[in-house]
């Protein structure tokens, strides 16, 4: 690795750490604060807006990879990554309309912490964490858990989990594991960003016709917010960070220090977020909550093979961009 690699490193996780926090907050801003309850609507505007940024990126070449064209093969082999993509960012919004976001964090980082344990589990090893990373996994999965059982009305009259913002986090996190898992089978000519442009389109065009069916396109009319600039601005922003949040977390997931970054990150966010947003849960869940985020800083990363980027000119992926935005 050249000493130019080792200078930017630091400066990409920044970004990447900027971005991250950047868009929870733009996306609870529009989903709570401004009360937008229609997920088909905010994520099909959001995959637009990605999609087109993304095609406009393409086409001038600001990337150092280009898009593959889609083939029928293809098609089917990445179809299932489409679907849980598409189903996951619902899934996702309904989910962050309702919670805190340091629940919300609290739970994606069940995400990481449940891939290393699937893959330390068959050697019943600590994996390259040793029994330290193993423990704070464990530790990881049980505040998280822990959180939801002492959050949510576990009284027979009201237990009503498919309506609870929980049980979406849990679709959008099975959905985004099943994605990740998908990726290491699906056909290797297609990049992390001909997927995430290929994503685009298909959210586009399944959204669009699933909010017409919803009936979100006609409730959407009556929104009490519709002519404010901040609501313009915020859906504007979403999408617009949200692709750039995609292109950084492909370039510095591979780094040494990511998982340690990414934890670090999502404990930020959630201690500046308790004075942005109001967070009516309780103290022993919050306590849960700040228990889970600490242990996430010891847990690895699970690496993909996708990761390892063999080409020389992906290891220059985002650059150009990074420096024009």
């Amino acid at each position: 690795m050249s000493s130019m690699s080792l200078v930017k490193q630091p400066i990409d996780l920044i970004i990447y750490f900027i971005l991250f926090g950047t868009s929870i907050f733009v996306n609870k801003y529009v989903l709570s604060v401004l009360n937008f309850i229609y997920p088909t609507i905010f994520q099909g505007w959001q995959t637009l807006v990605g999609g087109i940024l993304l095609r406009i990126l393409l086409s001038h070449k600001c990337l150092s990879v280009s898009a593959t064209e889609l083939d029928k093969s293809g098609f089917i082999s990445l179809l299932p990554s489409f679907l849980f993509f598409s189903a996951g960012i619902v899934a996702s919004s309904k989910a962050l309309s309702k919670l805190s976001v340091p629940v919300f964090l609290c739970l994606l980082n069940t995400l990481p912490a449940s891939l290393y344990l699937l893959e330390v589990a068959p050697s019943f090893r600590g994996g390259s964490g040793g029994p330290v990373a193993l423990l704070a996994t464990l530790v990881t999965i049980g505040s998280a858990v822990a959180s939801v059982l002492m959050d949510i009305d576990m009284t027979v009259e009201n237990l009503n989990f498919s309506d609870s913002p929980y049980f979406w986090m849990l679709v959008s996190l099975a959905c985004v594991a099943v994605q990740t898992l998908h990726f290491k089978i699906a056909d290797a000519r297609y990049t992390e960003v001909d997927r995430l442009y290929f994503s685009y389109i298909f959210g586009v065009v399944v959204l669009a016709p699933a909010s017409l069916y919803l009936e979100e396109a006609f409730e959407v009319l009556h929104f009490p917010h519709a002519s404010r600039y901040d609501f313009y601005a915020g859906c504007l922003l979403s999408g617009i960070l949200g692709l750039f949040l995609n292109l950084s977390t492909m370039k510095v997931q591979s780094q040494n220090y990511f998982s340690v970054v990414d934890a670090i990150t999502k404990l930020v966010t959630s201690v500046l977020a308790l004075s942005i947003f109001p967070d009516y849960t309780s103290h022993t869940v919050k306590i849960f909550v700040g228990i889970n985020l600490v242990s996430a800083v010891f847990v690895p990363q699970p690496k993909s093979k996708e990761v390892e980027m063999p080409d020389p000119m992906q290891e220059q992926l985002m650059e150009s961009v990074l420096s024009r935005a």
